[in-house]
């Protein structure tokens, strides 16, 4: 019989945190405790951990092939700033999760193996024994990062606004997921919906939702107006920049966030 797969519940802040290899681990048999040899054949245990940025000339010309020729200069000089930065914010991740590590006396991991060995030792996964060496998993990828990582108090505070602004973006990509089913219009579309209905489709708690939709005002020219006494909004999207925005399927990377 085949196995089902599902997406263990996720804390999606981690993905600030973590490496990106962290991924293939969120995705896991639909029985829980599970056998790690479940995973062999479908987790890349060797793979090294952090996304590879590739070749900076490849970046050039994959941008230049999206402009004008008349653009060409342009397109490259964005290219190798955007390439640039891309590589600076990774290089601070890397740096930051080997500090974490360090602090927590876990060893720096460098594949996918050693990440889960790493991920467990922090508290993120139940490694219990199971049969002949194969040990019983059980993910606890919920847990906030604030009460898992060794944070000053000053990198809490951090930490703190940033998860604010991580549900900022799962509120904003629900709107963009609603705003695309609505009828075409070039510079705005129209949309109604509830705070609860946001609330469920972001993954967020319904007061994130009001406090989320009044920072997207500011930052990205939604408009929001109660209608009704049922708690309606109307919803007037800028489009298509919020599109362009916000196209995450999912809170992304920070160095894949542009």
């Amino acid at each position: 019989m085949s196995r089902r797969w599902q997406r263990a519940p996720l804390m999606p802040s981690w993905i600030r945190w973590l490496p990106c290899a962290f991924t293939y681990l969120t995705v896991i048999p639909d029985q829980l405790p599970f056998h790690r040899s479940d995973w062999d054949g479908v987790v890349p245990w060797d793979d090294v951990l952090w996304c590879d940025p590739g070749d900076v000339d490849d970046w050039v010309r994959r941008a230049q092939r999206r402009q004008p020729r008349r653009e060409s200069t342009h397109a490259e000089l964005h290219a190798r700033e955007h390439y640039d930065w891309m590589v600076r914010v990774r290089a601070e991740r890397i740096e930051l999760f080997g500090e974490m590590c360090r602090r927590a006396g876990v060893p720096v991991p460098h594949s996918v193996r050693e990440l889960l060995s790493c991920l467990a030792t922090l508290g993120l996964f139940e490694l219990t024994d199971g049969e002949d060496g194969d040990p019983l998993v059980r993910p606890r990828l919920d847990r906030d990062p604030l009460d898992v990582l060794p944070l000053t108090a000053e990198e809490r505070e951090l930490e703190e606004r940033a998860q604010r602004d991580d549900r900022t973006v799962l509120v904003a990509i629900a709107v963009r997921r609603l705003a695309e089913r609505t009828r075409r219009r070039w510079r705005r579309r129209v949309l109604g919906t509830t705070a609860a209905s946001l609330a469920a489709l972001a993954g967020v708690a319904v007061e994130e939702v009001h406090r989320s939709l009044g920072e997207l005002g500011d930052l990205a020219q939604l408009r929001v107006e109660e209608v009704g006494a049922d708690g309606r909004l109307r919803l007037s999207v800028p489009w298509p920049d919020f599109q362009q925005r916000f196209p995450f399927a999912e809170l992304p990377a920070p160095e894949h966030a542009v």
